[in-house]
């Protein structure tokens, strides 16, 4: 059986014995598995684990001759395994929330939207999620998936986890030399950045539903026998609802600049553990 298998790993160019290719594969599914769980554009939580499990499976084929170019043969040390893992969880599972922040940004925004205009309370869901938004946040998180899918981004998501096998080789360890606050510090950069073009995007919104309550509570003090804060429900939500459409066919373009800085971001992030 060792021979037939050696004879099989033999045809895929790796001449290294039976159990090196079986744990390479084990610590390289520890960094693509946190990946292909949080982000949404591969699956999310609407994909059935066993389908998730085949995709990391997939991914790790592909990546395989780039992640095992230049590897040692492996300490079989439990310790010393155990280690490696843990650190590449830390790395997938860090790539996969930097990869996941906008969608999430863009579904906050969604929120305080439908908080503004008094539609908070219509919930739906969102299946790569598997959360309960608002209306508006379903309707931020489906058009940026559409918009990501759209400019490849998937493909160069995946290309930014194969040069991440490149920097940082799965015996290897994260160069942090400078410690992790210069990467706390661009994550929060990166991450104000985010919230500012989520809330530019539903700003509109928010000011038309503010400015239909700061007019209809001057007509409630000029007639108080008026009904002022049922009258303004419907104009609110309608109101807010406008603005926000009319924003977005000037924002469009933006979330696609903004999604092209966050693949770059991401690629930069990988590099910060070289």
């Amino acid at each position: 059986m060792d021979g037939a298998f050696e004879r099989i790993m033999d045809v895929f160019g790796w001449r290294g014995a039976l159990w090196d290719p079986l744990l390479l594969g084990a610590i390289m599914l520890m960094r693509i598995l946190p990946i292909i769980f949080q982000t949404p554009f591969l699956g999310g939580k609407m994909v059935p684990t066993e389908t998730r499990m085949g995709l990391a499976a997939g991914l790790a084929i592909l990546v395989w001759p780039y992640a095992t170019a230049n590897v040692a043969p492996m300490n079989t040390n439990p310790m010393v395994l155990v280690a490696l893992m843990g650190k590449e969880l830390f790395i997938g599972f860090s790539i996969g929330f930097v990869a996941t922040e906008l969608f999430y940004a863009m579904e906050f925004a969604g929120r305080a939207l439908d908080t503004m205009r008094g539609s908070n309370m219509a919930e739906v869901q969102v299946p790569e999620l598997a959360l309960r938004v608002s209306p508006v946040s379903q309707f931020n998180f489906q058009f940026l998936l559409v918009i990501f899918c759209a400019l490849n981004g998937h493909g160069h998501f995946i290309e930014s986890i194969i040069k991440s096998f490149e920097l940082v080789p799965i015996d290897q360890w994260p160069n942090l030399t400078n410690g992790f606050e210069p990467m706390v510090n661009l994550l929060m950069e990166y991450t104000s950045g985010l919230f500012a073009v989520a809330f530019g995007l539903v700003f509109p919104g928010l000011f038309a539903a503010f400015m239909v309550d700061v007019v209809f509570g001057m007509f409630n003090r000029i007639a108080p026998q008026l009904n002022a804060y049922f009258m303004a429900m419907g104009i609110k939500a309608m109101g807010g609802l406008a603005m926000f459409m009319f924003a977005m066919t000037l924002m469009a373009g933006q979330l696609a600049h903004q999604l092209e800085d966050s693949l770059k971001f991401i690629r930069r992030w990988i590099e910060l553990f070289n």
